[in-house]
């Protein structure tokens, strides 16, 4: 991979108690958690001993589980005193506010995500849009350097479950890297999904249950052709609204919300992916329209930023139902 020498390089003349921070996106999902927690490891294998995690705004509930695995302090909004900065599973500063990286710092951006139009200012970056998770980047990574252990197997593991939707947007390159685990490593699937198995107790289902209805009372329903779009808002559990919708018979699914800035998810039957629908590559240029960033899998796809959630929305309709109308 690209980078990767020059990485090794910078790590070998890097002094030992130089102090090095890794960063996570907000709501931080167990792809990005779990990479930073593993290289984490890494790091204090290396000798290192001034090493911390911080993570912008939130760690997502389902990836809660694999802080149990972090050797070092895990903070949330933290001020950056480190001259060293790694950026894990995170494509635009955007994704990482509040946090400010001071100018004078060396970033390091770790990712499988492409961003065009505001990349990261990165001094190295490793990234990989073939791969499905940052993760198995994380993993190729440990290879090259010769380094094994198995709490970061386990949570690079479950990293990998979770951005594949358990194997739904796998490839080839992924199946080798889980193969490559289970080999070295007495995992089971299962044990592993379970890290990242939502959280749930009474209060979070009643939320979840009446985040869906009230979804379902807002849905709006767009017909092309045979093709439906449903768009609804909510306040939260957006991608949760997404599924069901699907579930119900939607072909396309958009659901938006307004609170504490704007986050939209987007989810297409598997069918659409196969004829050649990428929500990920449309959710990115709604990254400008809302003062953020978007991405994703050709099924799944996500978008954050500060405003304009309503022109979004309809530019997302817009461009799914140009796609429909060729199909048709």
């Amino acid at each position: 991979m690209k980078g990767e020498r020059k990485l090794k390089n910078f790590l070998k003349n890097l002094e030992k108690d130089e102090g090095i921070i890794l960063l996570c996106h907000h709501n931080a999902d167990p792809d990005s958690l779990g990479s930073a927690i593993a290289f984490s490891n890494f790091l204090l294998s290396l000798g290192f001993t001034r090493v911390r995690i911080g993570v912008a705004q939130s760690v997502a509930s389902y990836s809660r589980r694999l802080m149990a695995f972090s050797k070092v302090p895990i903070e949330k909004n933290p001020r950056i005193d480190e001259r060293v900065v790694f950026i894990f599973d995170t494509s635009s500063l955007e994704q990482l506010e509040p946090i400010k990286i001071p100018p004078s710092s060396t970033i390091v951006v770790v990712d499988h995500h492409v961003e065009k139009e505001n990349p990261i200012p990165a001094d190295i970056a490793i990234v990989d849009p073939t791969r499905t998770s940052t993760a198995e980047i994380v993993w190729e990574l440990f290879k090259k350097f010769k380094y094994r252990d198995e709490d970061s197997a386990r949570v690079l593991l479950a990293g990998i479950i979770s951005d594949t939707s358990n194997f739904r947007y796998a490839n080839a390159k992924t199946f080798k890297t889980v193969y490559e685990i289970l080999s070295l490593y007495d995992f089971s699937i299962p044990e592993i999904s379970q890290l990242v198995a939502p959280v749930s107790d009474e209060n979070t289902e009643q939320a979840k249950r009446m985040a869906i209805l009230k979804a379902c009372q807002r849905m709006e329903i767009h017909k092309v052709g045979r093709f439906v779009v449903v768009t609804s808002r909510v306040s939260a559990y957006e991608a949760l609204a997404c599924k069901v919708f699907l579930q119900l018979g939607a072909d396309v699914a958009i659901v938006g919300s307004e609170k504490g800035g704007v986050r939209i998810s987007a989810r297409a039957k598997d069918y659409l992916v196969k004829r050649g629908l990428h929500l990920g590559k449309i959710m990115e240029k709604v990254g400008s329209i809302i003062e953020g960033s978007g991405g994703g899998h050709a099924g799944a796809a996500g978008a954050n930023g500060k405003r304009n959630l309503g022109e979004a929305m309809k530019f997302l309709v817009k461009e799914i139902e140009k796609f429909l109308r060729g199909l048709s």
